[in-house]
């Protein structure tokens, strides 16, 4: 892990996977280390100085981009535009679902772009689909695979009775 760029990428749960990772490797470092904290823009980074280890988080609820338009906040689903951030690290660790079956004042768009089209909504299943597809192309071309490793963290299943 010496020397590695590790992010997050997605919702809640890739944030408390980010925050207890860090917990877990500031619990086994020497009381001594140096360590930083820092938020640009929408990454949070935790560097361990002393071995050159940085794990990041970046919040993207759809991994795909919600835009400001003038009709109002618009989910594009074949855009992700943040990959460049997302890119420039040894892992990426990935994960999105919570947030696709919001509704109402719940959810952070108003509009679906889809095959150029505007929709005010449309089956979340297939929107979900379409992210992911778009998600999956991105890696494929635009993440060098030979410098960085990708997992995407599956749904969680229903533990509730």
């Amino acid at each position: 892990m010496s020397g590695k760029k590790i992010m997050y990428v997605g919702d809640s749960v890739s944030v408390n996977q980010w925050q207890s990772m860090v917990c877990l490797l500031h619990a086994a470092l020497p009381s001594q280390s140096n360590i930083t904290d820092e938020t640009i823009n929408s990454t949070r980074t935790v560097t361990y100085q002393d071995y050159g280890v940085s794990i990041s988080v970046f919040l993207s609820h759809y991994l795909v981009d919600i835009v400001d338009e003038k009709i109002g906040r618009v989910m594009r689903l074949d855009s992700i535009a943040d990959g460049d951030i997302w890119k420039e690290n040894d892992v990426l660790i990935f994960n999105t679902w919570l947030w696709w079956y919001r509704s109402g004042d719940k959810q952070p768009w108003d509009y679906i772009e889809t095959d150029n089209k505007i929709l005010k909504d449309m089956d979340r299943m297939a929107a979900f689909r379409e992210g992911l597809k778009t998600w999956a192309n991105w890696v494929d071309s635009d993440v060098n695979t030979l410098k960085t490793t990708v997992f995407f963290q599956g749904v969680s299943p229903s533990h509730y009775k």
